[in-house]
């Protein structure tokens, strides 16, 4: 029997592990394009649906006895649109029902009362939908992990073109949170924080959620750590350049020295999955797993400190730049990279240290924290960032930072 050789079998595994990170980084897509009601949308100040054919949820919620929440959508006439109900199946809300009621052109000038805070004006009809008597149906939705009452639903015909409201009440005054959806035609979209704000959401009106347990965080963490200690460049090195990327340039096994090992067939993937093990594990603990808050602080940090020590190079790693990239995607989506990436990109033109240009990137991220007003945990983990993008430069950072030929050119012209 023919034997699998070392290399072979340590290939296998680094395409298996990329193509592993490649699909958990691609979220799933919901059915539903989902939103979280931030602010309270009164009479005066309807939610905009963008169109009401396409499946939007807007998890909202009836915080006062007197609240009234309004959606607003431009129709024509013929058009048919879904409209529903559903309640989340959170604790005391198993008699919550709302009132929702349809106000446009061409409607029926006495379809029901409604609200007074709800103006209805001259040429507007209104159609009530109350919600079914009975036990309402339930189902559950596999991609939250979350349970719902089904309430009303009704598709209506648009008798005209025009500007439609929908109004949201209970009759009784009963606060309590629900979801209205509007439109059955699937499209990709919706709030990219979701997940992780859905836990939150998922809590009786007035309560807080319970944070999460110290298992939970520790098994992030672990999960970040190992993640972030995949030695991607040093497997792609070997798999595409046939070499050992330690033994170029300054001997770090990152992307820079794979791309010197290898050309771009070799630095552009491994710069790809470094970037990606500091975002998966951070964008799944954060949107997926709900994590928030300090809670967030360890894992965002883990797979930054996977890379930099990894186990797999004997607690040696690399620098920990490309994951950094990463990890401030997960904790905030495009911001984060975008500032940091701008920031770096401006001192590396200007300074031929690369050491203090990754710093002084850092520096320009922590001012744009500072000015978006950043909460503390996400400062935490600035905080330990740079801790550890000094500690892995520390070298580096003797030589002080040096203007670039061109800059030194320019100034001496000026002068």
């Amino acid at each position: 029997m023919k034997r699998t050789s070392p290399t072979r079998r340590r290939r296998a595994v680094a395409l298996l592990l990329a193509a592993g990170l490649a699909v958990l980084f691609a979220a799933p897509v919901l059915a539903h394009q989902p939103f979280f009601e931030e602010e309270d949308i009164p009479p005066d100040r309807p939610w905009a649906i963008a169109d009401p054919t396409v499946s939007t949820a807007v998890y909202a919620t009836l915080e006062s006895p007197a609240d009234v929440d309004v959606f607003a959508f431009e129709g024509r006439a013929g058009q048919g649109v879904l409209l529903s109900i559903v309640v989340p199946q959170i604790p005391g809300q198993e008699s919550f029902a709302p009132m929702i009621a349809l106000i446009g052109p061409g409607l029926p000038a006495a379809g029901g009362a409604i609200p007074a805070v709800v103006p209805v004006a001259p040429g507007e009809g209104v159609e009530v939908i109350p919600p079914p008597e009975g036990a309402p149906s339930t189902f559950f939705e596999p991609f939250t992990r979350t349970s719902y009452w089904e309430r009303q639903e009704r598709r209506v015909p648009l008798p005209a073109d025009g500007r439609y409201r929908v109004a949201v009440w209970h009759p009784l005054g009963a606060v309590g949170r629900y979801v209205f959806v509007t439109g059955d035609a699937e499209r990709p979209g919706g709030d990219p924080a979701f997940m992780a704000k859905l836990r939150a959401y998922w809590t009786p009106v007035g309560s807080s959620p319970p944070p999460p347990s110290v298992g939970t965080v520790l098994l992030w963490v672990l999960v970040g750590f190992l993640a972030g200690s995949l030695p991607f460049s040093v497997w792609i090195g070997r798999l595409v350049a046939r070499a050992d990327v330690r033994r170029y340039g300054d001997g770090n096994p990152g992307a820079t020295n794979a791309w010197r090992a290898g050309g771009w067939k070799a630095g552009l993937p491994a710069l790809l999955l470094d970037y990606l093990k500091g975002a998966v594990p951070v964008s799944l603990a954060h949107f997926a797993a709900g994590l928030s808050d300090w809670a967030l602080v360890p894992v965002a940090l883990s797979p930054v400190f996977g890379h930099a020590f990894s186990p797999f190079l004997g607690f040696r790693g690399g620098k920990a730049v490309a994951a950094t990239f990463g990890a401030w995607t997960g904790l905030t989506i495009w911001a984060g990279p975008t500032v940091l990436g701008l920031s770096l990109g401006l001192f590396y033109a200007l300074n031929a240290t690369d050491a203090w240009s990754a710093v002084l990137g850092l520096l320009g991220l922590l001012a744009y924290l500072l000015a978006s007003s950043a909460p503390a945990p996400f400062l935490a983990v600035w905080v330990g960032n740079l801790a550890l993008i000094l500690w892995k430069h520390r070298r580096d950072l003797r030589t002080p930072p040096r203007p670039r030929p061109w800059l030194r050119r320019l100034w001496r012209k000026g002068r």
